[in-house]
């Protein structure tokens, strides 16, 4: 099993048969409570159908 780092690039894994739009949100509307506090980079990854 290989071994988890701490600094590993986390993964969102999408369903088959769901694209991204419905998964996430990508709205500028509604967010009202300022700047979010952390950004960070994710893999993406589909699952074939």
């Amino acid at each position: 099993m290989k071994k988890k780092k701490i600094r590993d690039t986390p993964e969102i894994v999408i369903p088959k048969g769901y694209g991204i739009d419905d998964l996430l949100d990508f709205d500028d509307e509604g967010y009202e409570n300022g700047e979010p506090v952390l950004v960070e980079e994710v893999k993406v990854t589909f699952e074939r159908e």
